[in-house]
């Protein structure tokens, strides 16, 4: 009776979707354009693809497992076809995103590089980076869990976070490499399982920037979303070092302390990303840099100029000491200097007080079914 059942309802079933509506041939393109585009077979032979962690301008980023060491990774694929609805990525573009892994690799705060493969065989060939499998979420992911959840991040919290990037941002600065797109989506959020605290790597080098090339072109202005781009990279200079990747955390450590889900300066448009900056900084800073004349128009130079002695900046009403400590505030102010010359370096920003102070705590939640996006 069984067998006859299965006969008869695989029979219906059968009948049903015979009997169904064609699609229109929109929704089938549509649904055809989300399919996962096919590995390359050396990748799919050794990696088993599972859950899709997410994608950028230039690919995407599985969850796969590994089958000759038996443990999970994390493949980004890059795209070289130009008919998948991915930025076309070219193999000296690749290069330069594995060789600033690779010039990183062995610090904690850094997702680690493993393997790398290159489609050979046509010329527009994928390209894929395997690396460790850091967490199940990024930081933009986990601080709108712990908003959803009423668990605002403490003092001790967003020390730990930025200990931790800041520390990663030295190693990357130290090795030869500007990262120039720190943002929360390419901060990859686990937990260790052996202390149960919350580790923060840092991923998404795709934008890196060797620091010692002196020809550096017009990328930087595009390099990071306006939010969390230097008043520099705005101004059109490409005169820069790692204090634009320190302006990032910054605006990192202040989304972290307000816990607004939004970026701190958030806008819809360049401009009025910039004009905020300098209204919350104050323009006094970026007025007194060495650079401004050589890099900002002649009339754009004027207007700083001119609101100069009113743009004095509000950041420390917006952070009085019941929000953030006088120590905290420092190193946020710091971080946050728009003269660039007077902006904190990792390594100068770590020896502040306020990380003389080890918080014992670093544990927190770790929310189920989030799912890791990183760029």
């Amino acid at each position: 009776m069984a067998a006859a059942s299965n006969l008869v309802n695989g029979g219906v079933a059968a009948l049903q979707i015979e009997g169904e509506p064609e699609e229109p041939q929109s929704q089938t393109n549509a649904a055809a354009a989300l399919a996962p585009v096919p590995w390359l077979p050396s990748v799919a032979e050794r990696y088993e693809r599972r859950e899709k962690l997410g994608e950028g301008m230039f690919g995407d980023v599985y969850e796969a497992w590994d089958r000759v060491h038996d443990h999970l990774v994390a493949v980004k694929r890059l795209s070289g076809r130009t008919n998948d609805r991915f930025v076309k990525t070219s193999i000296p573009e690749f290069a330069r995103e594995v060789m600033s892994l690779a010039a990183c690799r062995g610090h904690p705060s850094i997702v680690q590089l493993l393997a790398t493969h290159v489609d050979g065989n046509r010329a527009d060939g994928d390209c894929f980076a395997v690396t460790e499998h850091a967490g199940p979420m990024n930081l933009r992911q986990y601080m709108d869990a712990r908003r959803a959840n009423g668990d605002p991040f403490d003092e001790d919290e967003v020390r730990d976070v930025m200990r931790q990037l800041l520390a990663g941002a030295e190693h990357t600065h130290g090795a030869g490499v500007l990262h120039r797109n720190i943002v929360p989506e390419n901060v990859v959020v686990g937990m260790d399982g052996a202390t149960s605290k919350m580790v923060y790597k840092i991923c998404g080098f795709g934008m890196s920037k060797p620091a010692a090339q002196t020809d550096k072109d017009d990328s930087g202005l595009l390099a990071s979303p306006s939010p969390y781009r230097a008043p520099e990279l705005f101004l059109g200079s490409k005169d820069y070092d790692g204090r634009v990747d320190t302006w990032s955390l910054g605006c990192i450590m202040a989304e972290l302390v307000t816990g607004a889900g939004v970026p701190f300066f958030g806008g819809a448009l360049d401009k009025e990303v910039f004009d905020k900056m300098m209204h919350v900084v104050g323009t006094k800073g970026i007025v007194k840099w060495q650079g401004l004349e050589r890099v900002a128009p002649r009339e754009k130079v004027a207007s700083l100029q001119k609101v100069g002695h009113r743009e004095r900046g509000y950041l420390h009403k917006m952070f009085p000491p019941k929000v953030l400590s006088s120590a905290g505030f420092k190193v946020l102010e710091g971080l946050l200097h728009s003269n660039p010359d007077r902006r904190l370096s990792a390594a100068d920003a770590l020896r502040m007080p306020w990380f003389r102070r080890r918080c014992s705590l670093g544990a927190c939640f770790m929310p189920h079914g989030a799912s890791m996006k990183s760029g």
